[in-house]
Order: C-alpha cells, then sequence, then structure tokens
C-alpha cells in the first residue's frame, strides 16, 4: 500500500486565497498543485531562513549575519542567472 504524502490544513487570509487563485489559473493547475510547486520552489529560501532564526534566537549575531548573507547571495545569483538567460534568447531573436 502506497503510503500518502503529509497534508496541512490552512486558514487562508482573502488576499492569499485571491494571489493563489490567480496564479493558479494562470499556470493552468489546480490552486493546491501550483501552490505546492511554488513552495518546493521556495525551499532554500525557508531553509536559509530556519538557519538565520535559529541563529538569531541563540543570540549568534554573526551566524544569523552570515545566513542572511548567504541567503540573500544565493537569491541574487539565481536572479542574475535567470536575466542572462531571458537575455540570451533575446539576443538569439533578434
Amino acid at each position: 500500500m502506497p503510503s500518502q504524502k503529509p497534508r496541512l490544513a490552512l486558514t487562508l487570509p482573502p488576499a492569499l486565497e485571491v494571489a493563489l487563485s490567480d496564479y493558479a489559473e494562470a499556470v493552468g493547475k489546480p490552486v493546491s498543485a501550483a501552490t505546492v510547486e511554488m513552495l518546493v520552489e521556495l525551499i532554500p529560501q525557508f531553509e536559509g531562513l530556519t538557519k538565520f532564526a535559529l541563529a538569531a534566537r541563540s543570540g549568534n549575531k554573526a551566524a544569523a549575519k552570515r545566513a542572511l548573507v548567504h541567503m540573500v547571495g544565493d537569491n541574487m545569483a539565481d536572479l542574475m542567472q535567470m536575466q542572462q538567460a531571458d537575455l540570451l534568447a533575446k539576443k538569439r531573436k533578434s
């Protein structure tokens, strides 16, 4: 018998419900599937925020700063990589 994936019941504020519904419609998927895909893509950010929160809670300001700098740096690198890919695609079209 296959094991069932863990489930999470959430109560959404109205603005979040609208945003998730609009996004799901835009990508042509059910709200639950679109939301899970989005959350999976955010795993690295959750991991970075967890490291930051743990370090901050323990009072280790240096470790908290390192975690935050690492998280921001990784995000900037990802953004730059996406922008470069977009620019290359535009150059090829022209």
